[in-house]
């Protein structure tokens, strides 16, 4: 008889069926368990950068106690630059007057962010110039209206800030 013959004349045991919805339910029951007893360590902050009018194109305004750079670019849009770089887990040092990032910033600006572990380096828009190809994490950037309604704040919002 052929292995083909075989299987198609092979039929599961008739208790085969329960079994197999008992362990379906069983693991659904204990993944629910597990993510109720075992929360990510994820947490998320809104994080109020300012004035709007105080991110001019190519200026970046630094906030050193969350790690994080925000930059007006020259479009009038804002970019907030995560100064913790994941892949050697040393936060980054910006270098306002450095000329080796000149060849990649708008205008041929100097300015950099060094990552003092790696020697990586990177623009002040956050775009990879050497020692890493991969550019620096930008949280998303939310406008959003002042508590009386006249002007226009910049909200960012921090994954896991402080760490």
């Amino acid at each position: 008889m052929s292995l083909a013959q075989r299987l198609r004349s092979w039929s599961a045991p008739p208790q085969l069926g329960p079994f197999m919805v008992l362990v379906v339910t069983a693991a659904g029951v204990f993944a629910v368990f597990w993510g109720y007893f075992n929360p990510p360590a994820i947490r998320v902050v809104m994080f109020d950068a300012g004035d709007r009018t105080q991110f001019a194109a190519h200026k970046v305004v630094v906030y050193p106690d969350q790690h994080l750079y925000v930059v007006g670019m020259a479009d009038g849009r804002v970019r907030a630059i995560d100064g913790r770089v994941a892949d050697s887990n040393c936060k980054v040092e910006y270098l306002p007057d450095d000329p080796r990032g000149a060849e990649r910033n708008p205008n041929g600006l100097p300015g950099i962010y060094r990552d003092p572990c790696s020697g990586a380096l990177w623009s002040f828009e956050g775009n990879a110039i050497s020692g890493t190809d991969k550019p620096l994490r930008t949280p998303f950037v939310t406008p959003s209206l002042s508590a009386d309604g006249k002007s226009q704040r910049v909200m960012v919002e921090l994954v896991n800030p402080g760490k």
